[in-house]
């Protein structure tokens, strides 16, 4: 319900590295529910790490590890989910592609 509303304001959902734990099922099932040009990822640093590197501290270049991760839930190619996540990016903060 919190979703819909948030797309009905036309915002966007970033999601970081807790989206990669087992556990972190509401986001799982909120991310397969939204359309591709609303999601976004970024890396919390320095909090919020990947699954795979937890006990350490995040860092930015760790945001592949969420894509990649995305891109299986969504069953698309990483290379593909990048694009995609780039061209989101610069629609929400008005740069050019």
């Amino acid at each position: 319900a919190y979703a819909k509303k948030a797309l009905d304001l036309n915002l966007y959902f970033s999601f970081a590295g807790n989206l990669t734990y087992r556990n972190a099922r509401n986001l799982h099932e909120t991310v397969l529910n939204l359309p591709l040009d609303r999601i976004l990822v970024e890396s919390e640093s320095p909090f919020m790490v990947p699954a795979e590197f937890r006990g350490k501290r995040n860092m930015p270049a760790y945001i592949s590890s969420t894509v990649f991760f995305l891109a299986e839930m969504l069953e698309m190619d990483r290379e593909e989910l990048a694009a995609q996540l780039w061209k989101n990016s610069c629609k929400l903060f008005r740069l050019p592609e």
